[in-house]
């Protein structure tokens, strides 16, 4: 499993536009996907820590799933659990927000 405590926004860069399969405890498995890396704040490259940003990804409008830490795979990271936060649907599906501080 990935260090979430090291990966920067470069890591996602690879899977813009990629699937994430997220494995809930029911066993159902949901498809995401990575449409937005979003640098936040002023980037200082002589800082000892990583920029923050944020992902937004996209998925069925339903089953909606709530806001909690959930298991997600991606082809090319391996599995990480990311904190997922519903922000609405658009005109394809339901959005979701992890922010990496």
């Amino acid at each position: 499993m990935k260090d979430l405590s090291k990966i920067t926004n470069e890591d996602f860069e690879s899977c813009l536009n990629d699937t994430f399969t997220v494995k809930s405890e029911d066993e159902n498995e949901q498809q995401l996907e990575l449409i937005e890396i979003k640098p936040l704040g002023e980037h200082d490259p002589d800082a000892k820590i990583r920029q923050p940003f944020s992902l937004l990804f996209r998925g069925p409008r339903e089953p909606m799933l709530q806001q909690q830490a959930y298991q997600l795979e991606n082809s090319n990271l391996g599995e990480m659990l990311l904190f997922l936060v519903p922000i609405g649907p658009d005109e394809k599906g339901m959005l979701y927000e992890s922010v990496f501080n």
